[in-house]
């Protein structure tokens, strides 16, 4: 008897091996990869039509960020958009197919943030409006009588399900939490579910959640706390996504098993996933593959706006350099070395490493003391973002600010005393100092509330506010909390856009389109701006610093260098 027992228990313990060996083969062995693209530039956000057939993406080859298709096989690519249609790059799905693939969708316009979704001819024509303004991110139903999408109004990024044409739309989830998103919303196979991705979007803390198309608690499908984007099921019990590693490195690719709900990478080598999309068999996939880079540039500030004829490169040691921060005699910037990014110092011809990345990767840009003895950094430990300050060589790290949680960058009082920093303590969010040595967090607002920098003289801080979608409110507060009355400037999201001049007289900061910035100056004693460039490169931009003598804005470019990918799976 109990031999029988004992192999009932290794025949069950075998079984449950085989059963996980299953779940985690990587379907992308035996796959065929074909080169779908090949511009140069940049093309994004692929999608694929549910026959397979057809594909759709971003790509900036005549200039603007344009939707193009192309037919699978043929070599041929349409400009659906022409650049007639306004901005049309988002940070979330910017196009896809409806759900009998004869039409895309695209979502654009002379401010993204409050476009409706339209729908124009597989072969070109002019769009027609489908869902409302602020709406995002459309997918239909494998039966195509469903869409799921969600909209870009805070707070939570409701999310609705609608008939087919888009009338009868209810609302069946919101998020709840403080800072909130809900994003890529797509349909299972069967229809029964609908996966998206939910989180702190400003600090990358994002997770795949699952939903019944009639509303109800959502139940977490992972547990990764980080950046994750363009969901694609491939049947009833795999889902593939984009993600960067632990390490920070990528985004890569990777496959979530819905029944064990355990995630494993299943690409490898040098290129980066930056989205996937299955046909409604999910046996061809369409991806976007990158090799990207960072520079950093400069371009002085004139008397008149400045052009693309004025850039010039920043050299550095490093191949890879972003988020520059200048301080007494030294440049502090993120670098890889083929993890997450790491700090570095650039000092006298010679750099260091300040902090590795594949420790924990840096997401933002360090923040310096005006001396530039003292650096403060953001590392995400035990599911919080804490300040952490060291010392100008990496040395004597110390965790400040125990009860918040941060968001954004932060930045040192000229004093040196304080340092502030957007968050949230256990009274909600808000814009907070904390004293440099350790010591409770004194709340200056109680509203949302990121990426801080105060003035040379100490008397005014500005940050960013709460916005609808891609655009944020600059705000201003004096270091008691009392408000400040400036002009009404919006700013990009996903970036460190404005600083103040080394005299204190002036605000730099970005403007424009998502891959047209430029940068302009607001006058803090007339309370006027001007135009400082006229730039015309499309790579992305999105931090910048000023010299110490206050004459060249020094920014970094990032370029994904990408193509289209189709990958047949095999039978």
């Amino acid at each position: 008897m109990v031999t029988v027992l004992v192999l009932v228990v290794l025949a069950a313990a075998w079984f449950e091996r085989r059963r996980s060996s299953r779940a985690f083969e990587n379907p992308l062995i035996d796959a065929k990869f074909s080169r779908l693209t090949d511009f140069e530039g940049s093309e994004l956000q692929a999608e694929i039509s549910p026959d397979g057939k057809f594909v759709a993406f971003l790509s900036d080859r005549d200039g603007p960020f344009d939707v193009w298709l192309s037919q699978v096989g043929t070599g041929r690519f349409l400009n659906l958009t022409q650049g007639k249609q306004g901005e049309l790059l988002e940070l979330t799905r910017s196009t896809g197919f409806s759900g009998d693939g004869a039409e895309v969708w695209l979502r654009g316009g002379p401010v993204v943030s409050d476009a409706p979704i339209r729908l124009m001819p597989l072969m070109g024509g002019p769009p027609r409006p489908f869902l409302p303004r602020s709406s995002v991110a459309v997918s239909w139903s494998q039966d195509g009588s469903r869409i799921v999408y969600h909209t870009g109004k805070p707070p939570g990024d409701p999310i609705f399900v609608a008939d087919r044409t888009g009338a009868r739309a209810t609302q069946i989830f919101i998020d709840p939490n403080a800072g909130g998103h809900c994003h890529f919303p797509v349909w299972s196979p069967d229809g029964n579910w609908i996966y998206f991705v939910r989180g702190i979007n400003a600090t990358g803390e994002m997770d795949i959640w699952r939903i019944a198309p009639s509303g109800g608690p959502p139940e977490r499908l992972t547990n990764r706390n980080t950046s994750i984007a363009f969901l694609a099921p491939l049947d009833a019990r795999r889902l593939l996504y984009v993600s960067p590693a632990e390490d920070g490195s990528g985004p890569w690719l990777y496959s979530l098993d819905l029944d064990s709900k355990t995630s494993r990478r299943i690409s490898y080598g040098l290129e980066q996933y930056l989205s996937v999309a299955a046909s409604a068999d999910g046996r061809r996939l369409v991806a976007t593959v990158a090799n990207p880079s960072a520079r950093l540039w400069s371009v002085p500030i004139l008397d008149r706006p400045a052009t693309e004829s004025d850039v010039r490169p920043y050299a550095l040691p490093n191949v890879r350099a972003l988020a520059p921060r200048f301080g007494a005699g030294s440049l502090f910037y993120l670098s890889s070395l083929g993890a997450g990014d790491g700090l570095w110092r650039y000092r006298d011809g010679q750099t260091l490493e300040i902090w590795r990345g594949s420790e924990v990767p840096l997401l933002e840009p360090p923040a310096l003391s005006s001396d530039g003895k003292r650096v403060a950094i953001l590392l995400r430990r035990e599911g919080k973002v804490r300040v952490y300050v060291m010392s100008d060589d990496g040395t004597g790290g110390t965790a400040i600010g125990d009860t918040l949680d941060a968001q954004g960058t932060a930045c040192w009082s000229p004093d040196g005393k304080w340092i502030a920093i957007g968050g949230q303590d256990a009274k909600g969010p808000g814009l907070f100092k904390i004293p440099a040595g350790g010591g409770a967090a004194v709340r200056l607002t109680d509203k949302p509330a990121i990426n801080p920098v105060w003035s040379p003289d100490g008397n005014l801080i500005i940050y960013t506010g709460a916005g609808v979608s891609r655009y944020q409110p600059l705000r201003a507060i004096r270091p008691d909390g009392s408000a400040v009355d400036i002009p009404g400037i919006q700013i990009r999201v996903q970036g460190q856009r404005y600083r103040f001049l080394p005299d204190g007289k002036g605000l730099v900061y970005m403007e424009g389109l998502l891959r047209r910035q430029d940068f302009a100056l607001l006058d803090l004693a007339t309370l006027k701006s001007r135009t400082l460039t006229h730039l015309d490169n499309p790579a992305n931009m999105q931090t910048f610093d000023i010299t110490p003598d206050g004459k060249q804005i020094v920014f970094d470019r990032l370029r994904e260098n990408s193509d289209i990918v189709v990958i047949d799976l095999p039978k």
